[in-house]
């Protein structure tokens, strides 16, 4: 009698504090409450990005482009690796080098974000957003490649801390 007792009580216990313990879950997984609590990733101007590649030094960052692939194909950052948003982990390791800074770009900030928060959980913690994206590395008409490149050269270091050098050039080249 006294074992049924205590199984019915424990039994008992389990379906009240069920509904609590589902609780705790979902609110584990809820992306919302996730990204609310993540650290936000350090950003990174084009310009900057910019004089990086120009420094001809590759060994100190990795441009990586979160498009999916199509929008990879079409246009993306010379010398940038595919790594479309969509992919996920399901092996380690990750074809993303790790004695580098990481420079992600896409075409959302979304998706960088997504992806930046999961490389996370593998230790990738030297990671950096490029402000604006592709979008905004394409409106100031920096160097491109893919299947719509752009023909225009990328701007001289000296040109990108003078804002208004951009214009000096274009009225040159109109006459």
């Amino acid at each position: 009698m006294k074992m049924t007792l205590a199984v019915l009580a424990f039994v008992g216990l389990l379906i009240l504090s069920a509904p609590a313990v589902r609780a705790q879950d979902d609110a584990a997984m809820d992306p919302d409450l996730i990204a609310a609590t993540a650290t936000p990733p350090q950003t990174i101007s084009p310009a900057d990005v910019l004089k990086l590649m120009q420094s001809g030094d590759q060994t100190k960052f990795a441009l990586v482009d979160t498009q999916p692939v199509d929008g990879y194909a079409d246009t993306h950052i010379p010398g940038s690796l595919s790594y479309p948003w969509a992919m996920r982990i399901t092996h380690f390791p990750i074809a993303l080098p790790r004695d580098r800074m990481l420079i992600f770009y896409g075409s959302c900030s979304n998706d960088t974000s997504e992806t930046i928060a999961h490389l996370a959980e593998f230790g990738y913690h030297n990671v950096k957003v490029m402000d604006g994206g592709l979008y905004k590395w394409e409106e100031l008409k920096y160097p491109t490649t893919g299947k719509h490149q752009q023909v225009a050269p990328a701007p001289e270091v000296s040109q990108l801390s003078d804002p208004h050098a951009g214009h000096a050039v274009e009225s040159a080249s109109a006459k």
